[in-house]
């Protein structure tokens, strides 16, 4: 795509040829899509009249490509590694609308640059995921574990209205509503350009403001009393009678250099909480999918996510909403749900309704583990480490858990990423050489490397079976989707967005919300936007109690955690020397 991209900014048609350029990927992709829908049918419907192939066709359902499935499309041919797309990519609206905002085809020394297209496919999946009139182009992938019917897919198809629409080549027409509707959504987009902020504030790209191109000056917000905010933050979709918000079901992220900063705690994110709170607060299952394992120690889990889980107390999320609240630790080895008491609480494994025995169905499932297999890959991963910290001299020591073992730097030393690659790459091959049975991750973590038993790929799959949302209602957010990084496997098993930073995460969350219907003002980190839902009730009545629960003082949280560190390798706690 890039190099496509190169020829028309070399020619300088770019500005004429961009769109355009998008517009034939998108094609592309509907056309793969279109062909891989037609392949999970015809397996489907031949596993019926086959006895054998009955637990295959269970074993392999729409969250789990097929392995080895070859898909003859023009896309395929071009970019013989790529995968499944379980919703429609369009690229080019997401490309105008990013165009529009930040004018890349006016540029005349620049190229587009790779960080720009993973912006621009970034948008173009979430404009799929929250409106879902776009979503042709073949369908859903075939999915119903227990569901070995398949219906024909229909040639008409209803919009947003019950109106219905003939479908060309697969793909329904968009209406005049619906167009317009798209171009108020992306309007609402490029509109975040102008939420408000103080004047030392830094934009949520975490780009520092003498790096930013100038923009247009912020409108005057009017003052709104708390009963005005409190209203417009319980409203807030765009479809009056909507209780939830449109877009994924469920959203799985990763921690380092995700939530927080690579080996940190999510300390001293006010906004990051806030997105996350009303995410949670309209419907919205939350995982996070990380490799850190402490079994299931959650006072350690709690202790790396202890400002998150003060913003939800002090906000008085409760019930439902706090139980959408999950972790899996290890990648898909330990899960933990949130509780009333707004502590981490570890999800039963076995009997009646544990995760464990309600997912042995998929052959992957950590059910199917022996104690045997999971010894000897963490027995040849220990072994591959010892040969890489000897032959490239190393300044790291090696630790071994019960599910994992990890290469990680002394203290006050660093390992170069060269090495980690090096590392990773050997262990990688070792492993597949030896044809072992079970799934396994071998990752870069940007400053230690890490085999895992089981994958992330493993654990999305856990949490779309037990939560029962089927792949294309999900979407992963992580930062290492290259071959040495531990996100790399969820790219097969549903959508997901490619981020870099907390700060570039934040960004993400706050076009899906804006996408999605939420006003400006209740996207603000202030005061007047954080008021409770009974603040405005007590200040009408013209009460003498504080009004609203008080914000949560992110220094303070940070300060009284600081107090309390934690070896985030060992999950050892360490005691903090006082200076004198």
């Amino acid at each position: 795509m890039k190099s496509m991209l190169m020829h028309s900014f070399v020619l300088d048609a770019l500005d004429t040829t961009g769109a355009d350029t998008f517009s034939h990927f998108e094609m592309l992709i509907d056309e793969h899509r279109r062909m891989t829908n037609q392949l999970f049918e015809d397996i489907h419907f031949s596993s019926k009249s086959s006895s054998n192939n009955i637990q295959m066709s269970i074993s392999s359902s729409a969250s789990q490509p097929i392995p080895n499935m070859i898909v003859p499309s023009r896309l395929k041919r071009l970019v013989p590694e790529v995968g499944t797309f379980y919703t429609r990519l369009p690229l080019k609206k997401a490309f105008e609308a990013y165009n529009a905002k930040y004018g890349i085809t006016k540029r005349r020394y620049i190229c587009i640059s790779f960080n720009e297209i993973r912006h621009i496919l970034n948008l173009a999946q979430i404009i799929a995921m929250i409106h879902p009139y776009s979503s042709g182009g073949g369908g859903a992938l075939v999915s119903g574990v227990n569901d070995m019917s398949i219906a024909p897919r229909p040639t008409v198809l209803p919009d947003s209205n019950g109106e219905t629409t003939e479908m060309k080549n697969g793909v329904r027409p968009r209406t005049e509503r619906e167009s317009a509707r798209d171009r108020a959504v992306l309007e609402a987009w490029a509109s975040m350009g102008d939420t408000p902020r103080e004047e030392d504030e830094d934009d949520d790209t975490g780009e520092e403001k003498s790096n930013k191109p100038n923009s247009s000056p912020c409108r005057p917000l009017r003052q709104r009393d708390r009963s005005d905010s409190c209203a417009i933050e319980e409203s807030l979709s765009l479809l009056p009678m909507q209780t939830t918000l449109p877009g994924p079901k469920l959203i799985c992220f990763d921690g380092d250099q995700t939530l927080y900063s690579d080996g940190a705690n999510f300390e001293n994110s006010p906004k990051l909480s806030k997105y996350l709170y009303l995410l949670l607060k309209h419907g919205v299952t939350i995982a996070v999918v990380t490799a850190a394992g402490y079994e299931y120690q959650a006072e350690k889990y709690e202790l790396r996510l202890s400002g998150l889980l003060a913003y939800f107390k002090e906000r008085g999320l409760e019930g439902e909403d706090l139980e959408r609240f999950y972790i899996f630790g290890g990648e898909c080895n330990y899960l933990l749900r949130l509780g009333n008491d707004y502590k981490l609480h570890a999800v039963r494994e076995d009997g009646p309704g544990g995760w464990v025995v309600s997912t042995k169905f998929f052959a992957e499932s950590p059910g199917n583990w022996s104690d045997a297999d999971i010894t000897s890959i963490l027995d040849r991963a220990e072994a591959c480490f010892q040969s890489s910290l000897k032959d490239q001299n190393l300044r790291a020591r090696i630790i071994r858990k019960k599910r994992s073992v990890g290469l990680i730097p002394k203290v006050d030393e660093m390992i170069r990423r060269e090495a980690l690659d090096e590392t990773v790459l050997r262990i990688q091959t070792e492993l597949d050489e030896a044809k072992v049975t079970l799934p396994f991750c071998a990752f870069n973590g940007g400053r230690d490397a890490w085999v895992d038993v089981g994958n992330k790929r493993v654990g999305v799959q856990v949490l779309q079976s037990y939560l029962g949302i089927p792949a294309e209602e999900m979407l992963h957010m992580g930062d290492r989707f290259l071959n040495t990084g531990n996100d790399f496997a969820a790219r097969s098993v549903c959508p997901y967005v490619w981020t870099t930073s907390p700060e570039e995460k934040t960004c993400i969350l706050k076009s899906s919300l804006r996408l999605a219907g939420v006003p400006l003002m209740a996207l603000m980190n202030t005061p007047l936007a954080a008021t409770c839902e009974n603040g405005g009730a007590e200040s009408a009545a013209g009460g003498d109690k504080e009004v609203g629960k008080k914000i949560v003082d992110f220094e303070e949280a940070d300060r009284r955690s600081s107090r309390v560190m934690m070896d985030v390798y060992t999950g050892e706690y360490i005691t903090k020397m006082s200076k004198h």
